[in-house]
């Protein structure tokens, strides 16, 4: 060592690779560069109290290239702890693997939360401060490390930056207005950056959850930031005049309440996974900066997931102590520099979780109806009920306690003798997923809801079911439960500009077509000798939907309904020999569980695969759901 006491770089590398050293006797060879930190990506330089770098090109060429090794560094001397740990044969706990930005790795300054946990638990890290959620998502290296491992429970920290909008916070704030809260000085942009990060979140929680069924997963939600003048809160604040500080405090509050809300609302729709709420964990003078605790304040926040970690121990597999050594062998085989895995597009599981979701579906398919109610009409069709049977068999596959009613059976009765069972029986987190295959329909409309003075119906074998009525029973869904429509009827949505199918996609042939549609004079026919039963019904709709109307204006229905239909209200639904055009089109971009992507994207699949006549429609009504709006189709 140099006679000013300082170490060599040189010495410093030997240190660095020293396992036997902690994290805290490292720390004084190190600062944190402010000027080129990002959020939840501090940026070391060498401390030059502590380490002597030569004033050279060569010197400060070293200096860089050990602190652009960091992060690695800092992995790899985790990976040695796991692995002497495991190895030893005497580790009786939990096997865990951990992903996440600077809360679970914030190289050598601080002791975060996963340092914390290495204290009692076998851990192997895949930590990096500065990792982004949609990062960490693409390249999916966990999932290699929870196989290698055989991990009972996979830790995850992410979604920090999104909160921060990435250091770009300022674009997503109004400037100050006194007459303002709080929560309207955040512009919608927020929101939609929340949205989208949750949406990651939720493929990376449902994939996870796939591939390793008994594989808890362990998240949290952040503490509530400190602005304090800094680059990522403070600063961008004051750039648009929010100097204040119990207003940036607030509005600090407001970001990380959003967030958190996101994160319960995708605990209650999967399964295993256990969200930990951290706001009000961290003492305002526990705080090392504006988004990172200190030592003590990460203390706190790891005793909170230790707890959770305890909860889980008697579920999860015990560690197979023969099998400790073979195990730390294989965990050395995940890269420690992070190797890009690919997820597989695969099948989505046969049968839902016993402890997630559940998911009750109803599916209706009507060849015929009732020549009796409908004027003599029996309304033929062809591919009904194997548009009904086509879609039962997606639900049970995916594990929904499914129900099918053909033609005679698809009475009204029968149909909202499940819809009330459904919404007596589902629970927040709960998913219900009707699919109607049939004739579309229209009555006068007798509360003036309707701008065209009908109201739609489905044409069920003994009548008709009355739009009205589907509202009546969406408002009696308990909050947080989601419902998921697919009508391949006439006059089944709203009013969408059509669009051209694409000149690349191969677009649904329908042979000799049928519009699924009862014809006018029958509807009128229809209505007349109903008269006195589409009138009382009407008539007890109308206080009732008032009602509804008000409640809506009001107070939302407190369930989120999506809507996919097989044409706008001014178009026909085709039919087929095999199955309807909508549902031929549903069907081939399904792919048997293959497509991925979110609702937006599944229905813009199937709008290019139709003809330019038939414009399916995709809505939604009651509480916005970013979860739904994220997750694969029919997914549980």
């Amino acid at each position: 060592m140099p006679s000013n006491g300082k170490i060599s770089l040189e010495e410093l590398n030997r240190r660095l690779a020293d396992a036997s050293l902690s994290d805290e006797e490292l720390a004084r060879y190190f600062l944190v560069d402010e000027d080129r930190s990002g959020p939840f990506n501090p940026v070391l330089t060498v401390n030059p109290d502590t380490v002597s770098v030569p004033q050279t090109a060569e010197g400060t060429e070293r200096s860089a290239a050990l602190l652009n090794s960091a992060n690695f560094v800092a992995r790899l001397r985790r990976h040695f702890a796991f692995n002497a740990r495991v190895g030893s044969g005497s580790y009786r706990g939990p096997i865990l693997v951990s992903e996440g930005d600077s809360w679970f790795q914030y190289p050598f300054k601080l002791e975060d939360v996963i340092d914390d946990l290495m204290q009692d638990y076998a851990v192997f890290s895949l930590d990096a401060a500065g990792d982004t959620l949609s990062n960490m998502f693409r390249e999916a290296g966990y999932l290699d490390a929870i196989a290698n491992t055989g991990a009972s429970v996979f830790l995850f920290s992410g979604g920090g930056n999104d909160v921060v909008a990435g250091g770009n916070l300022a674009a997503h704030l109004f400037d100050f207005d006194p007459a303002k809260s709080p929560a309207a000085h955040l512009r919608p942009s927020f929101n939609l950056i929340l949205d989208e990060a949750i949406g990651i979140y939720s493929k990376l929680v449902r994939q996870v959850a796939q591939k390793f069924p008994n594989v808890h997963i362990v998240c949290h939600g952040y503490d509530y930031a400190r602005p304090a003048n800094g680059p990522w809160i403070g600063k961008p604040m004051a750039s648009r005049g929010i100097t204040d500080p119990e207003l940036q405090r607030a509005i600090a509050r407001v970001m990380i309440d959003r967030f958190n809300e996101r994160l319960g609302l995708l605990q209650s729709t999967s399964a295993r996974l256990q969200y930990i709420d951290c706001r009000n964990t961290v003492p305002a003078d526990e705080w090392f900066d504006e988004l990172h605790p200190t030592n003590d304040g990460y203390r706190k926040v790891a005793k909170k997931f230790a707890t959770v970690i305890e909860q889980l121990k008697p579920r999860t597999r015990d560690v197979d102590y023969r099998a400790n050594k073979a195990r730390a062998a294989r965990a050395t085989e995940t890269s420690s520099a992070r190797p890009a895995v690919r997820p597989s597009r695969a099948v989505p599981q046969s049968a839902r979780p016993s402890d997630g979701p559940r998911g009750i579906a109803l599916h209706i398919g009507l060849n015929a109806i009732d020549p009796a109610h409908y004027a003599g009409w029996a309304g033929p069709l062809n591919a009904c009920e194997f548009d009904a049977q086509d879609m039962h068999e997606i639900a049970t596959g995916l594990g929904y306690d499914a129900t099918l009613l053909l033609t005679e059976n698809a009475t009204r009765e029968n149909v909202t003798k499940v819809f009330k069972k459904a919404a007596q029986e589902l629970k927040e987190g709960d998913i219900f997923f009707v699919s109607y295959s049939g004739h579309g329909g229209q009555v006068p409309d007798f509360n003036g809801d309707e701008e065209d003075g009908v109201d739609e119906t489905w044409c069920l074998f003994d009548g008709q079911l009355i739009d009205d009525e589907l509202y009546q029973f969406w408002s009696k869904f308990r909050p947080g439960v989601r419902v998921l429509v697919v009508s391949d009827s006439c006059h089944s949505g709203t009013v969408i500009r059509a669009v051209v199918p694409d000149a690349t996609t191969d677009v649904a042939v329908v042979s000799s077509p049928l519009a699924r549609a009862m014809p006018i004079n029958i509807a009128s026919r229809t209505f007349r000798q109903n008269r006195d039963f589409y009138s009382k019904l009407g008539s007890s709709l109308s206080s009732v939907e008032a009602q509804s109307v008000k409640r809506a204006t009001d107070t939302p229905i407190s369930c989120s309904v999506r809507l996919m239909s097989g044409c706008q209200d001014n178009q026909v639904s085709l039919d087929g020999p095999g199955n309807g055009a909508f549902t031929a089109a549903l069907i081939s971009v399904w792919d048997h569980g293959r497509f991925s992507r979110d609702y937006a994207a599944f229905h813009a699949a199937i709008l290019r695969k139709l003809p330019e006549t038939q414009s399916p429609n995709h809505w939604m009504i009651g509480p916005k759901n970013p979860v739904f709006d994220a997750q694969s189709p029919f997914a549980i």
